[in-house]
């Protein structure tokens, strides 16, 4: 039988199949091997499952690697609003303020795309750079308002954790 792949593996990942990916890592699979689009099993997974993170995070996935694009799969995790899969990936030492090429961090992804409780929880979470601006110069709290996401942009004011206007 042929070893498996990144691809199988991610396969298994993307479907959320954790019989066929606990099956797939007991053959010792490179946990962090890419697929034939250069994405690991972890940056693929069906991001709402959080079971399925964890178990390739135990066997080692590294939650800080990029793609091409720049995206570690916690900026999709927070940009798509899974606070459950996020908190697994925090608790795996996945880097809270990791930039993607246009310099934005988890907490701008998710504060663009309006996820209230995956800001929340980002604003609580020690380290988190909530003042950092991406390459436009642009911070979470901007972009929030930017995209008109006025949940998010209170949160951000009821916590004062948004710069003083400039004179």
């Amino acid at each position: 039988m042929a070893e498996p792949s990144g691809n199988e593996l991610a396969s298994a990942a993307a479907k959320g199949d954790l019989v066929q990916l606990t099956n797939l890592l007991q053959t010792n699979v490179n946990v962090n091997a890419q697929n034939g689009f250069g994405r690991t099993a972890l940056q693929v997974m069906k991001l709402g499952n959080p079971k399925i993170a964890r178990k390739l995070l135990i066997n080692g996935a590294n939650p800080n690697l990029k793609d091409r694009t720049g995206f570690a799969v916690i900026h999709d995790v927070a940009r798509e609003g899974f606070l459950d899969t996020l908190q697994t990936l925090l608790e795996f030492k996945a880097d809270v303020n990791i930039e993607d090429n246009e310099g934005n961090l988890p907490l701008h992804l998710a504060a663009r795309e309006g996820h209230v409780q995956v800001v929340e929880f980002l604003l609580e979470y020690v380290g988190c750079k909530v003042g950092h601006q991406n390459k436009q110069g642009a911070t979470a709290y901007d972009l929030a308002k930017l995209h008109k996401r006025p949940a998010v942009v209170k949160l951000f004011e009821d916590r004062k954790l948004f710069p003083a206007p400039m004179n």
